[in-house]
C-alpha cells in the first residue's frame, strides 16, 4: 500500500479477521492511498471522518475481508493561549472535571468496573451504584463495556484522559479549546462517543447529580492539597532536575478511581504543563492505626510516582543508547506473569525502576529514620514481590548510595550516568 506515494507493506492480509479498520494520521487535511496487488492497483483520496472500504477477495482463505481505512490531521495536544498561560502560570491545581466524571461512572457500570480499577469502598459508589444502575443499557455503556473488554489496558486510561479535552455546554459535550488529545498517540479516543456520552448524560440525569455532588468534589479537592503536598513534591522535583522545568502542575482524579494510574505532559506557546491523572488517596481501615508520618508517606505515593515522571523522563531520553545497552536482557529486569513485564523495552523499565528509586530519595529528605525505614522496606517489597522488578531492591540501595555521597551541587539527574553504569554490571 502507498500512502502519497510513500510504500508500506501490507501482507498480512491473511492473518486477519473478517474486518480491519485503520486511520492514518498526516499534517494535510487529504491523502492518496493506493492498494496494489500482483495484477492491479486501485487508489482513492481518504478525507478525516470519511471511511473508505476495500473488499478484498483472500482466494486462499476463500472469503472476502472488509477493509476500511481513513485518515486525520495531525494536530498538537495541546494549544495554551496568552489568557490560559497567564491564568495558569505557577499554579498546582486539583480538579474533578464534570465530563471525566461522565467517563469515571459510565465505567463503573461496565464488566471491568467490577475490577479493583474502581473504588467500591466509599459511599459515594453505592450512590453512583444505585442512580445509574437503570441506565446501564444504554449504548454509552454497552459500547464502553466493549472496548474495555477488548483492550482494558489501552482503553481505560486513553478514554479517561481524554476526556479531560471535553467540557458541557448545556446537554451537549464539546472540545474545551485547549487539548486535542490528553493521553499518548495521535487521536482522541474518545471522540467518536460523544454523541453517546450526551444521551446517557441527558437520560441518567447526569449534571444534576454532579452538581447536587459538587460539595462533595469540592471537599475532596480541599483534603486532597492539606494532606497530599503536590506543591512540596514540584519543588523537590524541580531542585533534582533543573533542566527540566513546568509553568503549571495539574492533578486530575476522581473518586471512583481505584488503581489505573497515569501521566503525562504538554509544552505549546513557551508554557509546560505536567498532568497527573490519579486516584483519591482514601484511608484504608488496615491504616487508620498507622503513625501519621506513615500514613503521610502511603499516601503521596500515588501522586509522586505520576508527577516525576514529568521529569525523570526527559532526563532519561538524553542516556536512551546507554540505557538500553545496561538493559538489554530485560528477562533480568523484569518477571514474566507480573505487572513489571508490561515496561517491555529498556527505557520504560529504566524509567519504572527510577520512578520508585526517586520514592525511596524524597522519603529520605522527608522522614525520620524509623519512618524511612518502614515505608522504604514496604516500597521494596512491593517492587520486587508484587510488581516483579527483580533487582529493585539492589537497584534502589545503589540509588541511595549514591544520593547520599552526591558531591555539593550535584543533582538527581547528575547521577544519572552512575546508576546506569552500575546497571550495565548487574549480569
Amino acid at each position: 500500500m502507498y500512502l502519497d506515494g510513500q510504500k508500506d507493506e501490507f501482507n498480512g492480509v491473511n492473518k486477519l479477521g473478517s474486518s480491519f479498520n485503520y486511520s492514518f494520521v498526516v499534517p494535510k487535511d487529504s491523502a492518496v492511498f493506493t492498494l496494489v496487488s500482483e495484477s492491479d492497483s486501485l487508489s482513492l483520496v481518504l478525507r478525516p471522518k470519511q471511511n473508505t472500504v476495500f473488499r478484498i477477495v483472500r482466494a486462499s482463505k476463500g472469503d472476502t475481508i472488509i477493509c476500511a481505512f481513513t485518515m486525520q490531521k495531525l494536530v498538537k495536544p495541546a494549544s495554551f493561549s496568552d489568557q490560559y498561560k497567564a491564568a495558569n502560570q505557577g499554579k498546582t491545581i486539583m480538579e474533578i472535571p464534570e465530563v471525566y466524571e461522565l467517563v469515571n461512572i459510565v465505567f463503573a457500570l461496565t464488566r471491568y468496573g467490577q475490577t479493583n480499577a474502581i473504588e467500591k469502598n466509599t459511599d459515594y459508589y453505592k450512590t453512583v451504584m444505585d442512580h445509574f444502575t437503570p441506565y446501564k443499557q444504554l449504548a454509552a455503556v454497552q459500547i464502553m463495556d466493549s472496548l474495555l473488554h477488548f483492550s482494558p489496558e489501552f482503553y481505560y486510561h486513553h478514554l479517561k484522559m481524554d476526556s479531560y479535552a471535553y467540557v458541557f455546554a448545556g446537554n451537549k459535550i464539546s472540545n474545551g479549546g485547549i487539548y486535542d488529545r490528553v493521553s499518548s498517540g495521535e487521536r482522541n479516543e474518545l471522540e467518536d462517543y460523544i454523541a453517546l456520552l450526551e444521551a446517557f448524560a441527558v437520560k441518567s440525569g447526569f449534571r444534576e447529580f454532579y452538581q447536587r455532588h459538587l460539595p462533595y468534589y469540592a471537599g475532596l479537592k480541599k483534603k486532597y492539597a492539606a494532606n497530599i503536598n503536590v506543591a512540596g513534591m514540584k519543588s523537590w522535583l524541580a531542585k533534582q532536575f533543573p533542566s527540566v522545568k513546568y509553568s503549571a502542575i495539574k492533578v486530575i482524579f476522581s473518586p471512583l478511581v481505584g488503581w489505573n494510574q497515569s501521566a503525562n505532559f504538554f509544552h505549546d506557546n513557551g508554557f509546560t504543563e505536567a498532568q497527573a491523572h490519579v486516584n483519591y488517596p482514601f484511608v484504608e481501615k488496615k491504616d487508620k492505626n498507622q503513625p501519621a508520618a506513615v500514613l503521610k508517606g502511603k499516601r503521596m505515593l500515588i501522586a509522586f510516582t505520576e508527577i516525576n515522571h514529568a521529569y525523570l523522563n526527559p532526563e532519561a531520553d538524553k542516556h536512551k543508547k546507554a540505557i538500553a545497552a545496561a538493559l538489554k536482557d530485560l528477562s533480568k529486569w523484569t518477571t514474566k506473569g507480573k505487572p513489571s513485564s508490561g515496561y517491555d523495552n529498556a527505557l520504560v523499565c529504566f524509567e519504572e525502576y527510577l520512578n520508585y528509586g526517586l520514592v525511596t530519595l524524597y522519603y529520605a529528605d522527608l522522614f525520620d529514620q524509623k519512618t524511612f525505614n518502614y515505608l522504604n522496606a514496604n516500597l521494596e517489597n512491593s517492587m520486587v514481590v508484587s510488581r516483579g522488578f527483580p533487582k529493585f531492591r539492589e537497584f534502589n540501595q545503589e540509588l541511595l548510595r549514591l544520593y547520599k555521597n552526591r558531591k555539593p551541587g550535584q543533582t538527581v539527574a547528575d547521577l544519572y550516568p552512575s546508576i546506569i553504569e552500575w546497571a550495565s554490571k548487574q549480569g
